[in-house]
């Protein structure tokens, strides 16, 4: 036996605590543990003690039986020496983030135990990541995670899912591993995750997918450094010490490790009632702004004491307290300052209020410990990780050359089916797409067709065809409400899709699973089913996963629903009813269409009256809702480690026109922002409230030239200005493309300036070949007004990203624009970096070059 007592006693005390939430799925646990060996028996029963309590009834007991057993085979081998809490945490453990869990642990040992075989700890870990490299690349997705399977179906994810897949690599093949996230960004808005592994004793951090010749590299070096909070989750506490322990997150453990990376303040916060008296159990969350927005980093409890402290990031963060309807918040810039403690005294919060200003500084550079390359590491990773972007592009080739050959089969088997939609489906699919033929081609009904494009595209890529079949036969068996056309029919009442959750084979089982009682309230009363499953089921918020909803049978079987989960049962109870149903688009309020109306079910949120709310912006500017301006409403709100938050929850508008909004009665507050090239923003807040149609002007700041300098070497940029002194600005541009066209006509129009002002201009292209005559128009304006102007190339492959990323602007983004100080003796100084379509960027750089 290699499990110790310590953990076997651990699991066993776990588990009979979660007893009476376990119910009748106890007795099948119990009946799959009998056979089982000691080891067997003993990490079976810790993963279901301890995973969240969804994994429990929404997994098969059989696939994390595969997990327990490819993690004991490791044992014998590979991890053999690890310490048995680093084994149980980042090997054994088969969760990473919130993705799916199947059996990808063997698929992935498969494909990899032949490649690290005989390598040292660092280079499995490097070979494991350029195998992923292969596999996958970055690319904005939906907010549902893939699992790693899905990942690699279709070659590209998030970074979430990137680092899932990586994780979940290295874990396959024994090596431990942990994703590490920063919530939000103080610099820049987003958020962002990566991978720590384990090698010779000590962690290394490495980008997903972003293979490099040495660990301790990443694009995210200089940011990590600039983080607020860097954190890692267990899913038990297994073997922890109380100072590894920030808090728990509902059923995790919240790992601190922003002192690996960045400069931080050891902050306490004292809560008190407004007596003076210790505000014990108080919620107290630790915000920073980020898409103009007061975001958490963390939610913890006050102790008996009023206190709870926590270790962050330099720069402006706010912490805010309550208890029951009392609130206090308090902005700390913790710059500078080893220890800070702070007193929030609880208040009534304000209701209204007038415009103030207020300036939110970001950390200072500080980029995080990182290994040099020699000139030869540098030279092979290049060349390695070109060949593994040819292989990746060579396999998604292949995978969409074999879904147009299934399109065009498909065609021949349901030739009323809209082959572009077909072809477009099976493309999306990548490796997934004989899954999603099989299901289309099994039979001449033309609600599969239908099935299939009610799905989100990232959904072509894990599901199965049992899956889909048994949601086809279910919904067309099920009664069809006479009023519905067919459109409405299928978008919400055959699709299986309802919002951000796995898709599970919740149809075919419903309508049985479903008590009587509550089946007759979905037909005739959706309100009151509504009102029925909340009564019904609880939520206990320590035996769950932020983000991570629970399917509707296995919320059912074990009566626990977050709010998340509750609201899709209820969409799912009545599509299998034949009751169209969603959640809504703005607020994912749980809604039935009743009369030709989306109405809502839940309760005094349906009773709420709405009002117009008309936000007038400034004149001549399109603002833009989480970059420029934001909007919360006070409430109360459960937090995932049952904390109840009373405070300004963010509202979700994404692409709402601020003039045409329409909101609930209420309090607001109204965040407008300006980032600045250094991270820090100028912000301005109003608190006011919404009891009929109102209109409130934004109050937009306008930056100082001054306040959008920065000066950060930048050594990668001496090559593409050689010995030259003075200033320069440095172009990466893409000829043709209207964003570049500005920038290149913005010069033509200020030449005589750019020459007078003594700046040296370097526009970069990727061909040498490249004859656009606006580029060859602004190179000959600017040489025959004098300026030192001239034409060179890259290959744009990781120059226009390193520098980008080191000057905190959008490497996606070109034309990329870079001011540039060359007057010291050692590397060029970045002063300022724009990318993308930004009219008037000459006329700042000039401006910026004038107070250099």
């Amino acid at each position: 036996m290699s499990l110790s007592a310590e953990l076997i006693a651990y699991a066993a005390a776990r588990h009979d605590a979660r007893r009476p939430l376990l119910g009748e799925k106890d007795r099948e646990v119990e009946a799959l543990l009998a056979p089982l060996s000691a080891d067997e028996a003993a990490l079976m029963r810790y993963l279901v003690a301890t995973l969240p309590l969804t994994d429990v009834f929404d997994t098969p007991l059989e696939v994390l039986l595969a997990h327990v057993r490819h993690a004991l085979m490791l044992r014998e081998g590979p991890a053999a020496g690890l310490p048995e809490d680093v084994f149980v945490h980042y090997v054994a453990c088969p969760r990473v983030n919130n993705e799916p869990l199947d059996r990808c642990r063997e698929a992935l040992w498969e494909e990899l135990a032949p490649r690290v075989a005989g390598l040292d700890a660092e280079h499995a870990v490097i070979e494991v990541n350029y195998w992923c490299a292969e596999m996958a690349t970055y690319q904005i997705t939906d907010g549902r995670t893939l699992g790693a399977l899905g990942v690699v179906a279709g070659a590209a994810g998030r970074c979430g899912e990137e680092s899932t897949l990586l994780v979940s690599a290295l874990r396959s093949v024994g090596i431990p591993a942990r994703q590490l996230y920063v919530p939000w960004w103080a610099h820049c808005d987003d958020n962002h995750a990566w991978v720590e592994a384990y090698a010779n004793g000590a962690w290394h951090y490495l980008g997903a997918c972003e293979p490099e010749e040495a660990l301790d590299r990443g694009w995210f070096t200089a940011a990590s450094g600039r983080a607020p909070m860097v954190a890692t989750r267990l899913f038990s506490d297994f073997g922890c010490s109380e100072k590894d322990v920030v808090g728990r997150i509902g059923c995790t453990v919240l790992v601190n490790v922003t002192q690996s990376y960045a400069a931080t303040t050891h902050l306490c916060v004292r809560v008190t009632l407004p007596d003076g008296t210790p505000a014990a159990g108080a919620a107290v969350a630790f915000e920073v702004l980020n898409m103009a927005g007061w975001r958490p980093l963390c939610v913890l409890c006050a102790d008996a004491k009023g206190r709870c402290e926590v270790e962050l990031g330099h720069g402006s963060v706010r912490a805010h307290a309550s208890l029951g309807d009392l609130v206090a918040e308090m902005d700390v810039d913790a710059a500078g300052v080893a220890d800070s403690e702070v007193e929030l005294r609880l208040a009534p919060a304000a209701t209204d209020g007038a415009w103030h200003d207020l300036d939110v500084r970001a950390p200072e550079d500080h980029p995080a410990p990182t290994q040099a390359l020699s000139p030869e590491q540098a030279a092979r990773g290049r060349v390695r990780k070109a060949v593994a972007d040819e292989s990746r592009a060579m396999r998604v080739a292949a995978m969409r050359s074999h879904a147009a050959q299934l399109a065009r089969q498909a065609a021949l088997v349901r030739p009323d089916d809209d082959a572009e939609l077909v072809a477009q489906i099976l493309d999306a699919a990548r490796g997934n797409a004989d899954a999603i033929y099989d299901f289309l081609t099994a039979g001449a009904e033309p609600e599969r067709l239908a099935l299939l494009s009610g799905l989100a595209e990232k959904d072509y890529l894990d599901a199965r065809p049992e899956l889909l079949e048994g949601h086809l036969r279910a919904a067309l068996a099920a009664p069809r409400r006479h009023d519905l056309d067919a459109k409405t029919w299928e978008r919400f009442a055959l699709c299986p899709r309802i919002g951000l959750e796995h898709l599970s084979a919740w149809r075919p089982a419903l309508p049985g699973a479903l008590p009587e009682e509550l089946s007759e309230l979905v037909r005739t009363s959706p309100a009151a089913a509504w009102a029925w499953l909340r009564e019904h089921l609880s939520f206990s918020p320590a035996e769950h996963l932020a983000k991570l909803a629970g399917t509707p049978i296995g919320a059912l079987a074990s009566g626990e629903a977050s709010d998340v989960t509750l609201r899709t049962l209820f969409v799912a109870a009545c599509r299998s009813l034949g009751v169209p149903a969603r959640l809504a688009p703005a607020d994912g309020r749980a809604e039935v269409l009743l009369d030709g109306r989306w109405s809502c079910m839940e309760g005094a949120l349906a009773a709420e009256k709405t009002f117009e709310l008309r936000l007038v912006a400034p004149e001549g500017r399109a603002l833009v809702y989480g970059t420029d301006w934001g909007l919360a409403r006070l409430g109360a709100e459960m937090q995932v480690g049952g904390q109840v938050l009373y405070g300004f929850h963010q509202l979700e508008l994404w692409g709402c026109d601020p003039a045409e909004l329409e909101v609930p009665a209420g309090t607001y507050r109204l965040t407008t922002t300006v980032r600045l090239p250094n991270g820090n923003q100028q912000a301005s807040e109003l608190v006011f409230s919404v009891s009929e149609s109102t209109e409130v002007e934004l109050r937009l700041r306008e930056p100082k030239p001054e306040d959008m300098l920065q000066r950060i070497a930048l050594p990668d940029a001496a090559p593409l200005v050689g010995g030259a002194g003075g200033l320069a600005l440095v172009a990466f541009l893409e000829p043709a493309e209207e964003p570049t066209e500005h920038l290149l006509n913005e010069l033509v129009e200020r030449a005589d300036d750019v020459a007078a002002a003594g700046l040296s201009v370097t526009l970069l292209t990727r061909r040498e070949d490249s004859d656009d005559n606006t580029l060859s128009r602004a190179l000959g304006v600017m040489m025959a007004a004098g300026a030192d102007a001239k034409v060179a190339h890259d290959d744009f492959s990781e120059l226009p990203e390193r520098l980008a990323r080191r000057m905190f602007a959008n490497p996606e983004l070109l034309p990329l624009a870079i001011l540039l100080d060359l007057r010291g003796e050692g590397a060029p100084v970045g002063l300022f970096a724009r990318g993308g379509y930004a009219v008037g960027t000459v006329d700042l750089v000039l401006r910026l070059a004038a107070l250099a």
